[in-house]
């Protein structure tokens, strides 16, 4: 087995295993901020979160993964490489907190909503400001650093917020807390950064800045287009529905939300991989990609079906009796968590074949359906409608981009991979819907049996080669050998 091939999947396990640590503390947090705010202000929450998080893509505006594309074929001046991302990320940075506050007082947000966004604005400014360093452990494939940022972050903010559940700084206290550990996560990359590769000064070249954003802006339109079919709904449901309507669609949404990363983090590792593979043959890159997504299938499966047929028992056993509605919302979108999977990566694989404009396009298409159906649905049918809306968006984004990679020589491997995780899967349900209306332990028991008899079929079914297996566990096998080390 190759040295690339163990890397990748080495590099693979480890950021499951920090990501899922990450998510579950991320999660955490996000169920005692909706019991400490209630409903009505969790979904206040929501729709800061969601205001925010269309500029927080502006503030990168595509820059990181273009300066992992390019140190990861260049290492050797990866100083000036980030010194001029630097500099560019920083005036993207004043650019979009000038916005933010623009914006906060022509809505006439109340003086809570106002500086609660603030916080929120100044928040995502320091975590890009931070993830600029760690655009630098990801093309240098230093997983392991990166990741432990990720997961630091985590437990220092629900520390902070465990502590503010007995105060009554309401909102303006949650973001609070968020900025301090972002500010926590900035030092610790810029540290390690220099600890392991030197100091990069900002670089003030303003022609590799403009070929910087030049190249990265198309990215950055698709990645704001993104971010923005995330957090539509929730901006539609509160300009056309009630703070309930937003915090039961945000509820049921979040498991979706934690999905988002999770597939992005998983996959990270192929992404200087898929860079260079593509400068030598798309063939090898489409190769590299389709195996890949067999991993992702057969991990994303179960998290689908579970969420589907569970639906209403995980919403009121995380959020409470309060949320037991958003049970439906969940039962909606559980179906989306397949799609994120390959389209979790197309940004990737997009910007590694240098068609970023094509990516930009399909998630233009997919915000464009979701918007119209929002616009249709929430007026009848509120979070339900919303809901529908960004299933159905989902479904654009995987179709217009399999559609593309197909015209560029991909195939329809993608497709035909599901299959066999498909089968175990409806065993699995099956299962899951046998106990869901028993007791709690019998639940457990169900969705244990159901998983260890997915696995089972998986094998039955020759979902991998032998090649496959190796490959994975000696990849296991040397980062354990590392860890005992």
């Amino acid at each position: 087995m190759s040295e690339t091939a163990k890397r990748i999947v080495k590099n693979s396990i480890l950021r499951i295993g920090g990501y899922a640590i990450g998510a579950l503390v991320h999660f955490a947090i996000v169920v005692l901020i909706a019991r400490y705010l209630g409903a009505e202000g969790f979904g206040h929450f929501a729709f800061i979160f969601a205001f925010v998080g269309i500029f927080q893509l502006i503030v990168d505006m595509g820059v990181r993964n273009i300066l992992i594309r390019d140190i990861a074929v260049d290492r050797a001046h990866f100083a000036e490489k980030l010194g001029v991302a630097r500099v560019l990320l920083w005036v993207l940075s004043f650019v979009s907190m000038g916005l933010i506050i623009l914006l906060a007082n022509l809505l006439s947000f109340s003086d809570e909503l106002r500086h609660s966004t603030y916080l929120a604005g100044l928040a995502v400014i320091i975590s890009f400001s931070g993830l600029g360093y760690s655009a630098v452990l990801r093309a240098f494939e230093e997983m392991e650093w990166d990741i432990l940022g990720f997961v630091l972050q985590r437990l220092i903010n629900i520390a902070l917020v465990w502590a503010l559940m007995n105060t009554d700084l309401g909102l303006r206290g949650v973001f609070g807390t968020l900025f301090l550990a972002n500010g926590f996560q900035y030092l610790y990359y810029w540290a390690v950064v220099r600890i392991l590769h030197g100091r990069a000064a900002l670089t003030f070249d303003l022609r590799a800045g403009f070929v910087l954003l030049r190249d990265s802006f198309p990215l950055g339109v698709a990645e704001v287009l993104r971010r923005l079919t995330w957090q539509l709904d929730k901006l539609l449901l509160a300009a056309l529905s009630t703070p309930l309507a937003v915090a039961l669609f945000a509820v049921g949404y979040k498991f979706l939300e934690v999905m988002n990363p999770f597939t992005a983090n998983l996959t990270l590792p192929l992404y200087p991989v898929y860079a260079r593979l593509a400068q030598a043959s798309p063939t090898r890159l489409y190769t590299a990609y389709g195996q890949s997504l067999k991993f992702l299938y057969v991990l994303g499966t179960p998290i689908a079906v579970i969420l589907f047929v569970l639906s209403d028992r995980i919403v009121v056993l995380f959020f409470g009796e309060a949320y037991r509605e958003a049970g439906e919302v969940l039962r909606i979108l559980a179906p989306a968590v397949i799609l994120l999977l390959p389209t979790s990566v197309y940004g990737y694989v997009f910007t590694a074949l240098g068609r970023q404009r094509v990516y930009t396009g399909c998630v233009a298409a997919a915000l464009a359906i979701n918007l119209l159906l929002d616009l249709l649905l929430i007026p009848f049918y509120s979070y339900i409608g919303a809901a529908v809306g960004t299933l159905v968006g989902e479904a654009i984004l995987f179709l217009s981009g399999l559609m593309m990679l197909r015209q560029f020589g991909a195939g329809l491997t993608t497709v035909m991979l599901m299959w066999r995780p498909a089968v175990a899967g409806l065993v699995l349900g099956f299962l899951c819907w046998v106990v869901k209306e028993l007791d709690f332990a019998a639940v457990l028991f169900g969705i244990g049996g159901g998983l260890a008899t997915y696995a089972l079929l998986l094998l039955l079914l020759q979902t991998f080669s032998r090649q496959e297996i190796t490959l994975l566990m000696e990849a296991m096998r040397v980062r354990l050998g590392n860890v005992v080390q």
